[in-house]
């Protein structure tokens, strides 16, 4: 058996493939992994597509020789079963998959797209082995009446794993709330640098190379703000140390758009594991979760940040942090393992 695995964007932006080449790995199933360079920053082979542009945002064109491209292959190497990443490249692959792959295929969500509203996506679903969501709150907009597979974007599987929470967090002279991933939302990234702006007890650091990285950048020299670094591209293994020198993470996510309001960041799940309270925004998903389990300081306005953040940090309640922190990772753990049976039960 070989599978093919068609993904939108470089592999640094995807650490969920990994969720489905460990399991593969470790049943011996050969697979391919097809995906979109967009940044220009693999090797390329085969099965890497290149263009001529270097960035994430791209258009329907762009798509459209995407598309073709993985065509080539799947027709080629005629693979037994396919995993395809995203509402758009289920757009362009949905009646091929329907034609030649019914129950033969597994569709995989992580973001909205209105592209959903321009072809039959519960046929899509219907027909799929099972459709996958990074956030159980994408069942909301999703077609109702369907069976969905959770998987978080992380691979913890065990509780052992997790670092130890900082019960020494209240006594810090001066607060470190980081950004670590790709930067992706431009406007609550600055109305939060200005609600802290040169602020004497926090600093706020942003790690990872996203599309407003550039605006951003720009932003500061243009209005300079003492009190912030962007950092830019960071290696995979950088991460752990990324996440414990930090204090808070940053988990600020808009309330106005249904993708930001549903989805649930990989941000949330690190900071869960290294003990780091998050710092989240009223009216999304994410701050629903946090709310339940204690996992940091939820925000409704950028009224008063300085004062919310250093309140927050005098009241850090270690243990009942880490209660709930474990908690969270136990579900999270739990609706992982359910979907690994799903991958197995998929390749076997």
């Amino acid at each position: 058996m070989k599978i093919a695995l068609v993904c939108p964007a470089n592999m640094l932006y995807m650490p969920y493939v990994g969720n489905y080449t460990k399991i593969l790995d470790e049943e011996g199933i050969k697979y391919d992994v097809i995906r979109w360079d967009r940044f220009q920053i693999e090797e390329i082979n085969e099965f890497v597509f290149r263009d001529s542009k270097a960035c994430y945002k791209r258009g329907f064109f762009d798509y459209v020789k995407y598309s073709s491209f993985v065509f080539k292959l799947l027709k080629k190497y005629r693979y037994d079963k396919i995993v395809v990443f995203g509402i758009q490249l289920l757009f362009f692959l949905h009646r091929y998959l329907l034609k030649k792959y019914k129950n033969k295929y597994i569709i995989d969500i992580r973001d909205y797209h209105p592209l959903m509203h321009c072809f039959n996506m519960k046929k899509a679903i219907q027909n799929a082995t099972s459709t996958v969501l990074s956030s159980p709150a994408y069942k909301q907009w999703l077609p109702e009446g369907e069976t969905y597979t959770v998987n978080h974007n992380t691979r913890i599987e065990s509780l052992e794993n997790i670092h130890e929470a900082d019960p020494s967090l209240p006594a810090k002279e001066h607060i470190f709330i980081n950004y670590i991933g790709a930067l992706r939302e431009y406007q609550i990234t600055v109305d939060f640098m200005n609600a802290l702006k040169d602020s004497k007890r926090i600093s706020l650091k942003f790690h990872g190379e996203g599309f407003v990285n550039k605006d951003i950048d720009a932003y500061l020299k243009q209005s300079p703000i003492r009190n912030v670094e962007l950092t830019g591209r960071y290696v995979r293994e950088q991460e752990p140390s990324l996440y414990l020198s930090s204090d808070m993470i940053n988990a600020l996510e808009p309330n106005d758009f249904i993708n930001c309001k549903t989805f649930l960041t990989n941000r949330l799940y690190n900071a869960a594991i290294y003990g780091k309270p998050v710092i989240a925004f009223e009216g999304t998903y994410l701050s629903e979760v946090v709310k339940e389990y204690d996992l940091g300081l939820v925000i409704k306005d950028f009224n008063n940040t300085e004062d919310a953040v250093l309140g927050y940090i005098r009241s850090f309640q270690v243990e009942l942090f880490d209660q709930g922190r474990r908690r969270f990772l136990e579900v999270v753990i739990k609706e992982n393992k359910d979907f690994k049976e799903k991958v197995l039960n998929f390749v076997r």
